[in-house]
């Protein structure tokens, strides 16, 4: 029996983990789930987790700071939706660098992998460079859609963004075109490149190519103005304001 955290600023994913843990480890105890990287400053020595699931973009910073902040001894399994933060992420106590959406398999190799390793240095080997390639998740390149009796396939660098409207998900190319298709916005944001797409809101998924420009909103938010024009505003929630930020930054 292990008692662990996560270190997730998103509550969709946080829960994500924390069931897939429930279902291949009965018998672990979650002690907390912390989303910034503040919080987990103050209270990781006072919980003493056995285990830590940590994101590397967390909506106040990069979660590498906690270790500039406090020692920490316990193994460390990531979770996040980056690549390229893997070789930093093994030169500290990390056991697993998991990039989302993360699959029972991924998982169950990362916690087996954790219960077989008695000394932490015999999972770091040299080949970085496989390693990172395995890691690396196959992300959907384009769409089969309808256009009147035409099917045609879109290629992701063709699409502006996303958007949710009642029960419907809608694709808006580059050219201002709609397109119907029989997906949600959270299974696209699972197959989508984070590198180029965002998910920032419950109604839209931005790509970084149709942004033209970003205004200051209330409460923290930021409003896009994008090209071609999305059909209501489009906000960055608070809450994902600061992952934006980053994402823009390319980090």
């Amino acid at each position: 029996m292990k008692n662990y955290v996560i270190i997730e600023d998103e509550p969709l994913a946080a829960e994500k983990i924390a069931n897939l843990v429930k279902r291949l480890r009965s018998d672990w105890i979650l002690l907390k789930i912390i989303p910034s990287v503040k919080m987990a400053t103050k209270e990781l020595k006072s919980l003493n987790p056995d285990l830590i699931f940590l994101d590397v973009h967390l909506g106040d910073g990069n979660s590498f700071q906690i270790f500039q902040k406090l020692e920490i001894n316990v193994p460390v399994i990531f979770t996040t939706a980056f690549d390229n933060y893997a070789l930093k992420a093994f030169e500290i106590n990390s056991v697993d660098y998991l990039l989302k959406p993360i699959a029972n398999t991924d998982l169950e190799k990362a916690l087996n992998k954790l219960e077989k390793t008695q000394h932490m240095e015999e999972t770091f080997h040299s080949n970085w460079d496989k390693l990172i390639q395995d890691l690396r998740p196959s992300y959907k390149e384009r769409f089969m859609v309808s256009s009147g009796k035409k099917i045609k396939s879109l290629n992701t660098n063709e699409i502006a963004f996303f958007f949710a409207q009642g029960k419907h998900t809608f694709i808006t190319d580059k050219e201002g075109k709609e397109y119907l298709i029989d997906k949600t916005l959270t299974a696209l944001a699972d197959c989508l490149n984070p590198k180029d797409f965002f998910h920032i809101n419950r109604q839209y998924i931005i790509s970084f190519t149709c942004i033209h420009e970003m205004l200051y909103y209330s409460k923290g938010r930021l409003k896009l103005e994008t090209q071609p024009k999305t059909p209501t505003e489009a906000i960055v929630s608070g809450e994902k304001a600061g992952k934006f930020k980053l994402w823009l930054e390319g980090e």
